[in-house]
């Protein structure tokens, strides 16, 4: 039955209209939704009904690009000096890889999660076997067996970890490789009611790439890390194939700054282009939407020509261990996403109706972190995401992408044999960036099986 505790936190929200499909069941029922409802944080859920009851305003405050360290891809002294720390603190065992992977893969036409589809343009190779033969690779040079953490979401968890466990976990050992699940919050109708999918269930929703943080903490990783002599964490999604994981040079600019939390942006060309925007708010660092930087200050041009708002957000990031357990502790904004929800409706049976769906983003810790390095990245080498099935950010553009990056590092290496008219894919754990190429060309070849490049 359902608790006092429970009925008088309903009651005390005007909530208590949830309880009434599961009645009409019978106890059985009730019981069900009261153990759904005993998982609720009322806390958690009084900040979502404080936010549903905001008027949304735009940011306000000074905004200012913020200072830019340089690509990890274009040679530099300052670069060569961060590589350097970074390959350190690699080498010693402070550092740890996480990999977001909460999403499916319907959207690109794919039953699955999204970091096992085969994006690999001749093998098939899945983003997670390429991700994995990058890890496997940073192993091997460090001799360390660096933790890689996978957060997963509440319909791929258990066919995410079923997908590595058939694969052997790509060699890399099934100790090292940690999955976390991201939690949930509870959907609400635009007048801030509890929503059901079902008689007994709350219709519930993943808490967004914010909930990073508190996967980590409810599955005691952070402890398990510490043992380990962790205290820094390279951050990425599964969905971007050109990402350089665990990239030394960005480490060692944050490691060399102190900061607890760093980002890398991709510049921004086209003022109309729909990115999130690194930015300094009356000097503190933050991340907004490009909607909330009025048109005349996203035309404006800098003085080498291009835009002044330029640090495009790509999702990596660096943090502080420390750091991102105490964003765990500490709530993020809630973002609020309205939409038609197939719900119950007053009565037993579903419908599509308004309703409201809550979410965190792990990118707005950015203003407690105090010292943030944005590290500008090149957008060929680095990012390519692919997110929908055909257009902007696909599969054919993330495709075309990777093609082009394989192609300018063989170009590059003056391997034997090579021409540019064919094409190429390079096999997962062979490479970490051109400057592979350049050194390992003696030894290698092209052609199929087992060699470097593999052909259509």
């Amino acid at each position: 039955m359902i608790s006092k505790e429970i009925t008088d936190a309903l009651q005390s929200r005007g909530l208590e209209a949830v309880l009434e499909p599961a009645k009409k069941l019978g106890e059985d029922a009730v019981a069900e939704l009261a153990r759904e409802l005993s998982s609720l944080n009322w806390d958690a859920l009084d900040r979502q009904l404080h936010a549903l009851s905001l008027v949304p305003s735009p940011k306000t405050g000074e905004l200012t690009p913020p200072p830019l360290a340089p690509p990890s891809t274009i040679p530099s002294e300052e670069t060569q000096k961060a590589t350097q720390v970074g390959w350190e603190a690699l080498n010693t065992g402070r550092v740890a890889l996480c990999t977001v992977a909460g999403g499916q893969a319907s959207r690109l036409g794919f039953d699955g999660p999204k970091g096992a589809f085969p994006l690999g343009p001749v093998t098939g190779t899945s983003l997670f076997q390429g991700m994995a033969g990058q890890v496997a690779l940073l192993r091997k040079r460090t001799g360390v067996a660096i933790p890689w953490i996978i957060q997963t979401g509440p319909e791929n968890h258990k066919d995410t970890i079923q997908f590595f466990s058939r694969r052997s976990f790509f060699g890399l050992g099934s100790s090292s490789v940690r999955f976390v699940c991201q939690g949930t919050l509870p959907a609400l109708s635009p007048e801030g009611k509890l929503l059901l999918s079902s008689p007994t269930k709350l219709f519930r929703n993943p808490d967004g790439h914010g909930g990073f943080y508190a996967a980590l903490l409810k599955t005691g990783t952070f402890d398990w890390l510490r043992k380990q002599g962790v205290d820094t964490l390279f951050y990425c999604q599964v969905d971007n194939p050109l990402v350089r994981m665990g990239d030394p040079a960005f480490l060692g600019h944050h490691l060399s700054s102190n900061a607890k939390m760093s980002i890398k942006v991709i510049e921004k060309t086209d003022p109309e282009e729909k990115v999130g925007l690194v930015v300094l708010v009356d000097q503190v660092p933050s991340c907004i939407e490009y909607s909330d930087l009025s048109p005349e200050l996203a035309r404006e041009v800098a003085d080498d020509g291009g835009l002044k708002f330029r640090a495009g957000n790509l999702a990596i990031h660096a943090f502080d261990l420390d750091f991102a357990e105490s964003c765990a502790t500490q709530p993020l904004e809630l973002h609020l996403a309205r939409k038609k929800l197939l719900a119950l409706d007053g009565g037993m049976e579903a419908s599509v109706r308004d309703g409201v769906k809550f979410e965190t983003f792990v990118f707005d810790a950015l203003p407690r972190a105090g010292t943030v390095v944005v590290q500008m990245c090149e957008r060929e080498e680095e990012f390519a995401p692919v997110k929908n099935r055909t257009g902007q950010d696909s599969i054919a553009t993330s495709r075309q992408a990777l093609d082009a990056r394989n192609r300018k590092w063989l170009q590059e290496s003056q391997l034997p044999n090579f021409t540019s008219q064919r094409a190429s894919e390079i096999r997962a754990g062979i490479l970490l960036d051109s400057g592979d190429l350049a050194e390992l060309a003696p030894s290698l070849s092209l052609g199929c099986g087992n060699s470097l490049l593999l052909e259509d």
